[in-house]
């Protein structure tokens, strides 16, 4: 069957371009209708009826297409427009067609990601074409460009640009309200009761954020996450000051960093001999650029440009994938989740959403999230780490295309995934089991005499074995008779059968 690629991916092969891999190929065949297929990978081909396409010679044919088709993609078109001739085939198509909108799309994002000036003027009476389709996609600020009667309405600039789409999933939490639902949800809550409750979601989002890493911390490093927890949302912009202030409270002296750093890092996986890195973020010289960029998306959701949980999605996960500081990335690209939505007042003053604690539960989708932006990235560079894998030399460039621009849907949608669990399923769990505790207390109270440090550990360790003591912790009941424990045991079962059950068998 004859085939051809359409769009960025004949782009790409023609022009030999090094770039991530698409997650949807086009290509037209000898077909009668529109197919779609999917492999392994999540990559998506689309194959149209070769009898529908017009143009699959020429560069502006293909550049066509993928305006009309395709979603944006800044990182491969960042790339294309490095090649003098395809700058060289735009000036022409302006000049042979100033009023066609795709013409304008394509000199406008040439000139804007290569800074390129065209010979070019509008035509009267052109008609403004806005960048992104505002019911495909999340949309920023209008900033027109009057040279070519483009509006952008990228979400952020050239420095760091995430893109959303917007898919079903998203209408349907942009559209329920879920800010409101957070409100009602903590207020419904009796305040000693929240207080309680409050107190085990710090204690579960601190714990949950270090193993998420495979750490331990000890007290101290401990409590000062959870002191930082507690200052989130603070006013003030994301500045290299403030976050390296955090940064220094979240590590030991030794690793204070207090500055962005000067140096390429990486990530690798512990391993005799691997030399292998797993992420290499963006070069020292894009880091304050790119910093500041997620900055300003960031702030979009103080201003109300931008939902705070996409606002907050992006920014965090951006600051992640620039990686700005040698060490305590991870744990403050977690933290920034809280502080951006405690500032755009999302979240309660005081109170603290387990969302990392979420994404423990689900870590191998949170783990596919981060790599699909680092590992396609990583694996175009050119690198050498020496023997004791203590310093990298690149041997490959590192443009700013590859690293400022990323679709952050899946992202995003499962920051709103991990929100709505939260208040609808954890803070509520928590509640459950706290008045299901005090109810057992009282009613072991009545007849037991036990220290009340001592019962709340043997209450739930039971929890745990769902309603039994096991053999190896009856140390724990000790001078307490059989009878005694069988009675314990089905006072804890009757006042947490929910509980239990819920745990046992969760989402039923």
């Amino acid at each position: 069957m004859t085939r051809l690629y359409l769009g960025y991916e004949i782009l790409i092969r023609k022009y030999q371009l090094r770039v991530p891999p698409l997650r949807c190929v086009y290509a037209a065949a000898e077909r009668a209708i529109e197919s779609r297929t999917f492999n392994a990978d999540g990559e998506e081909r689309i194959e149209l009826p070769l009898q529908r396409i017009t143009d699959t010679e020429t560069l502006v044919g293909q550049l066509t297409f993928a305006f009309k088709r395709e979603q944006l993609n800044l990182t491969v078109l960042g790339a294309l427009f490095e090649v003098p001739e395809v700058i060289e085939a735009i000036q022409v198509w302006l000049l042979d067609k100033p009023s066609s909108k795709y013409s304008r799309m394509a000199g406008h994002l040439a000139a804007w990601l290569t800074g390129h000036e065209f010979e070019y003027s509008l035509p009267a009476g052109c008609p403004r074409v806005p960048l992104l389709d505002p019911t495909d996609y999340i949309v920023g600020p209008a900033v027109p460009d009057p040279k070519f009667g483009i509006v952008s309405n990228l979400l952020g600039d050239k420095w760091f640009s995430p893109l959303i789409r917007r898919t079903e999933k998203l209408k349907v939490w942009l559209a329920a309200g879920l800010a409101g639902k957070v409100g009602e949800a903590f207020r419904a809550i009796e305040p000693e009761m929240l207080a309680r409750a409050v107190d085990y979601l710090y204690l579960s989002e601190t714990r949950s954020t270090y193993s998420i890493e495979d750490e331990i911390p000890d007290n101290s490093r401990a409590a000062k996450f959870r002191h930082l927890l507690e200052q989130a949302g603070e006013p003030g912009l994301l500045t290299e000051y403030q976050l390296g202030e955090w940064q220094s409270q979240i590590m030991s002296a030794r690793a204070a960093e207090y500055q962005y750093r000067h140096g390429q890092n990486w990530l690798s996986r512990a391993g005799r001999l691997r030399n292998i890195a797993d992420f290499i973020p963006a070069p020292p010289d894009l880091v304050r650029p790119m910093m500041e960029s997620v900055a300003r998306v960031a702030l979009a959701a103080t201003t109300g440009a931008l939902d705070p949980v996409l606002a907050s999605a992006c920014a965090a996960f951006g600051f992640v994938f620039v990686h700005p500081f040698w060490d305590g990335n991870g744990r403050l690209h977690r933290f920034l989740l809280h502080h951006i939505l405690r500032q755009a007042g999302f979240t309660p003053a005081g109170v603290v959403l387990p969302m990392s604690a979420r994404m423990l539960k689900q870590l191998d989708r949170y783990s596919a999230l981060l790599k699909r932006y680092s590992r396609p990235r990583t694996e175009l560079l050119d690198y050498a780490l020496d023997g004791d894998s203590a310093t990298i030399h690149m041997r490959s460039p590192q443009p700013r295309w590859l690293y400022a621009y990323h679709d952050f849907t899946d992202i995003c949608e499962f920051i709103y995934e991990c929100c709505q669990a939260c208040v609808e399923e954890d803070l509520q769990t928590e509640i459950v089991y706290l008045r299901a505790h005090d109810a057992t207390v009282r009613d072991l109270e009545a007849w037991l005499d036990m220290r009340q440090a001592a019962l709340n550990t043997l209450i739930d360790v039971i929890v745990q074995g769902h309603g039994v003591l096991s053999k190896r912790k009856h140390k724990l009941a000790e001078g307490l008779s059989d009878e005694d424990v069988a009675r314990i045991e089905a006072t804890v079962a009757a006042h947490f059968s929910a509980y239990i059950d819920h745990r046992a068998h969760p989402g039923v």
